[in-house]
C-alpha cells in the first residue's frame, strides 16, 4: 500500500510532488517536496548543513544508502510499521526533517506535514492523531501548555526529542502522556539519531541506548566516538564528554563547555540544567573570559521572570554549590534560534557584545 503526502489536509501521492511544486499554493512546502521529487528519481547523494548553532555551519554529503541505513534502524528499535501515519513539523532543510521523509517514503507512510513553528498544535485540529512525530524540546514545551496541544501530544503513539538537551522540568511533564517519548543523540555525521533514551514509562532511563549496529569509544578527552553503516563505516568523533558501559552511555556535556573559573572545573551544560530546574525556566549559560578567575559565566534568560537580577543571583548562590553561581545575569526578550531550533549561540554571543 502506497502512503500519501498530506499537505493543508488533503492528500496526495509521493508521485505528484514534482506537479505540486509548480504550484504557488504549495511554496512553503518548497523544501519537501523539491526532496521528495529528488529521492523518487533515485539521486545517490545529497548536500545537508550542520546547524551551526556553536560554530561555522558545515556541508557534509550523505549517501541514499546512509539514509536508508538510517531509517531502517530507527523503524526497527520503534517498532515502527509499514503505512504507519506521522507528522513532519521540523525544517526539511536538515537531518532531522530530511530523515522523517525518508522515513515515510520508505515505508508508505501517510505523512503530515506542517510549517515548522514554535507550536506545532496551531497547524493541526484538534482530532489529529499520529503513529509517529519527531520534534525538538522547545515544541512539545508550547504544546503542554494548551488542552489542544496536549490532547494532540496524547494523540501521538511514539514521539522522538532531539536536537536540544530535554530539561529536568519538561521531562517531568513528560511523566503524564500516554505517547512514549525518547530523546535522540546524533547528529548530521552520524544521519540523525544513533541512540535512544527513554523518557517516561516503565522503562525510562538517564542513560542513552546505541541502536543495533553501532560500535562507540573514547577518546582521551573521554568524548565519545562512534562508527556504524550510516558513517560508512569510519569513525566519528564528537565533542561530547561521556561515560560509557557496554552500548549505554551517560551524556555529561560538551568539551567546550567546561570551563576553569578561578581552579573550580564547571562542566556548564550540567550546570544549566540545574539552574533550569531551580529558576523553572529555560537557561542558557555563556562562557565568558574573566581577569580574575580566568573563565567564568553569564546567564541568560528570558526577561518573562518573576524576579529581577539581583533577586535570582542571590537565590541561586544560596541553592548551588559554592564559586557555581554566574558572574552576571542578563534577560532578554527571546534566544536566537537556527532554523533548525537550537539555540544560535554565535547570534547570542554577537547580541551581548561578547
Amino acid at each position: 500500500m502506497a502512503g500519501n503526502l498530506i499537505l493543508n489536509n488533503v492528500k496526495y501521492a509521493y508521485s505528484e510532488s514534482e506537479s505540486l511544486q509548480k504550484s504557488s499554493q504549495f511554496k512553503s512546502y518548497s523544501g519537501v517536496l523539491s526532496f521528495i521529487s529528488e529521492w523518487k528519481s533515485g539521486k545517490p547523494s545529497f548536500q545537508l548543513h550542520t546547524s551551526g548553532s556553536t560554530g561555522k555551519p558545515k556541508a557534509i554529503m550523505l549517501t541514499r544508502e546512509q539514509m536508508i541505513f538510517s531509517a531502517n534502524r530507527t523503524i526497527k528499535a520503534l517498532n515502527l510499521k509499514q503505512g504507519a501515519s506521522a507528522l513532519m513539523c521540523m525544517n526539511p532543510s536538515f537531518v532531522g526533517g530530511k530523515m522523517m521523509l525518508v522515513r515515510a517514503l520508505a515505508f508508505n507512510w501517510d505523512l503530515k506535514v506542517i510549517p515548522p513553528n514554535a507550536d506545532p498544535s496551531s497547524e493541526l485540529t484538534i482530532n489529529d492523531d499520529f503513529d509517529f512525530a519527531a520534534m525538538v524540546p522547545m515544541q512539545i514545551e508550547n504544546m503542554l501548555t494548551s488542552e489542544k496541544g496536549l490532547r494532540i501530544l496524547n494523540q501521538i503513539k511514539t514521539i522522538i526529542v532531539g536536537g536540544a538537551p530535554v530539561s529536568l522540568p519538561l521531562r517531568e511533564q513528560l511523566q503524564s502522556l500516554k505517547s512514549s517519548v525518547y530523546n535522540t543523540y546524533g547528529m548530521t555525521e552520524t544521519v540523525s539519531h544513533i541512540a535512544l533514551m527513554p523518557l517516561n514509562g516503565e522503562n525510562q532511563t538517564d542513560q542513552f541506548r546505541l541502536l543495533e549496529g553501532v560500535t562507540a569509544a573514547l577518546d582521551q578527552r573521554a568524548c565519545l566516538s562512534v562508527k556504524a553503516d550510516v558513517t560508512n563505516h569510519e569513525w566519528v568523533q564528537t565533542n561530547d564528554v561521556v561515560t560509557l558501559d557496554d552500548n549505554q552511555f551517560k551524556w555529561l556535556g560538551r568539551a567546550d563547555f567546561v570551563i576553569n573559573s578561578g581552579g573550580i572545573k564547571l562542566h556548564l551544560d550540567q550546570l544549566q540544567a540545574t539552574i533550569s530546574t531551580l529558576l523553572a525556566a529555560e537557561s542558557i549559560l555563556v562562557k565568558i573570559n574573566d581577569q580574575l578567575l580566568g573563565e567564568t559565566y553569564t546567564l541568560v534568560l528570558l526577561n518573562n521572570v518573576n524576579s529581577n537580577e539581583a533577586e535570582i543571583l542571590s537565590f541561586l548562590k544560596s541553592k548551588l554549590p559554592k564559586y557555581h553561581a554566574p558572574k552576571s545575569i542578563v534577560l532578554m526578550n527571546e534566544f536566537p534560534r537556527t532554523q533548525s531550533g537550537k539555540v544560535d549561540y554565535q547570534k547570542l554571543k554577537k547580541d551581548l557584545g561578547l
